[in-house]
């Protein structure tokens, strides 16, 4: 696995970020959210093979007592394109798998180094969705309500 590089900048700049569409991961609703900092759209294939690379996941969270709803985050970044799959299990626990692929080329999803979690803008998500499940079905409202709060379009 190559080395992850200093290429990009240690300077803040906003990136956009947005709701994509739903995917069904086993018997879970995962929210796509995207990011990017060359543009304000992402590739159909780079969306179409997050969305298999999710719904291919589902096996890894059969051993755990899931609310079958989660989300997930595809970021392009400076570096690599990054899918980070959380799905929500009972405690108010959030679970973890991260991918990256090349950002040229064909989207190939390989797990990223165990140490890495996220960067400050998808942090932002992370924040955003862990208020929507607090205020939803931490609140005692249905998965229904959480999978209806989706990030707005905007900058991060």
């Amino acid at each position: 696995m190559a080395a992850l590089s200093r290429q990009g900048s240690n300077l803040y700049s906003p990136r956009s970020a947005w709701f994509g569409q739903v995917i069904t991961c086993g018997s879970a609703e995962i929210k796509l959210n995207l990011i990017s900092a060359q543009s304000d759209s992402l590739t159909a294939d780079k969306i179409t093979a997050s969305a298999q690379q999710i719904s291919a996941a589902a096996g890894d969270f059969s051993a755990y007592a899931l609310h079958d709803a989660g989300f997930a985050i595809l970021h392009e970044g400076e570096e690599a394109l990054w899918l980070l799959l959380h799905q929500w299990i009972d405690g108010g626990i959030c679970t973890q798998h991260l991918w990256r692929s090349d950002l040229t080329g064909a989207v190939s999803f390989r797990p990223a180094p165990a140490h890495l979690m996220a960067c400050v803008w998808e942090l932002a998500i992370i924040d955003f969705e862990r208020r929507a499940w607090i205020e939803t079905v931490m609140a005692g409202l249905p998965h229904t309500a959480y999978l209806s709060r989706t990030l707005p379009r905007g900058k991060l």
